[in-house]
């Protein structure tokens, strides 16, 4: 519980600097989106693909990758954005899109982030932490993008901070609340299964964010930002493995 109430305090947070804020530059959320994204990358790649070929084999891991990226692509694609971070760095146009699409996608998204979360505590200290340290990352400009969107279509800055921050609390809570009431902790295969497909949407908000939205406005800032991302969680791993 205490680790899905740090990933809505991160979304909280940054949605509160939001609509506290005259104006977000540009490549200040940018840059917030590139951190998060660098982080959420090595977590996937060195500690939740590794626990996820461990528990269900290679195949079924990538497997579950896939049906998690596929998921994710086929709400963007159909739906909205299912990462309002990314979105915000969008056209005029586009960041005008409709919130209730925007909120229909993150609810799905942060639903996945309660998962990850739950599926990361069962497997271990190390990469639980790891990835609720990268969700928080991500969180935050998480919450400041769907406020800022929330905002930009018309609504006022108080209802902009509670729909930023009612869609992150109930969805991602439900999510982990979801891992604990089916069990899935009883049978080590269902956590692979769970990690690899929220890793699987992991990496498609990283490569949409970075290669699609970011690197197109602010490219060497973007690299180093998602650089220093990934080194934190590499830090953080080193300093879990000295304990």
């Amino acid at each position: 519980m205490l680790r899905l109430a740090v990933a809505v305090f991160s979304a909280t947070l940054g949605a509160l600097i939001a609509v506290s804020s005259k104006k977000i530059s540009h490549l200040g959320l940018c840059l917030l989106i590139s951190f998060a994204a660098g982080a959420l990358l090595a977590v996937t790649l060195f500690n939740i693909l590794p626990e996820t070929v461990e528990s269900v084999g290679l195949f079924k891991g990538l497997v579950s990758f896939a049906s998690g990226y596929l998921l994710f692509l086929i709400i963007t694609r159909f739906v909205s954005h299912v990462c309002p971070a990314c979105s915000a760095t969008h056209t005029e146009i586009e960041f005008r899109a409709l919130t209730v699409a925007m909120i229909v996608a993150l609810s799905i998204h942060s639903f996945m982030d309660g998962l990850a979360i739950y599926g990361g505590a069962a497997t271990g200290a190390t990469t639980g932490f790891l990835i609720v340290l990268a969700v928080a990352f991500h969180k935050f400009p998480e919450g400041m993008a769907l406020s800022l969107i929330a905002r930009e279509s018309g609504l006022s800055r108080t209802v902009s901070f509670f729909t930023s921050v009612a869609v992150e609390a109930t969805t991602t809570l439900a999510g982990g609340a979801a891992g604990v009431l089916m069990r899935f902790s009883d049978h080590s295969e269902w956590v692979g299964y769970i990690l690899g497909h929220v890793g699987g949407g992991f990496v498609f908000i990283v490569l949409h964010a970075l290669l699609s939205e970011v690197v197109k406005h602010h490219p060497r800032y973007t690299i180093l930002s998602a650089l220093f991302g990934a080194s934190a969680v590499g830090l953080a791993q080193v300093f879990l493995g000295a304990h």
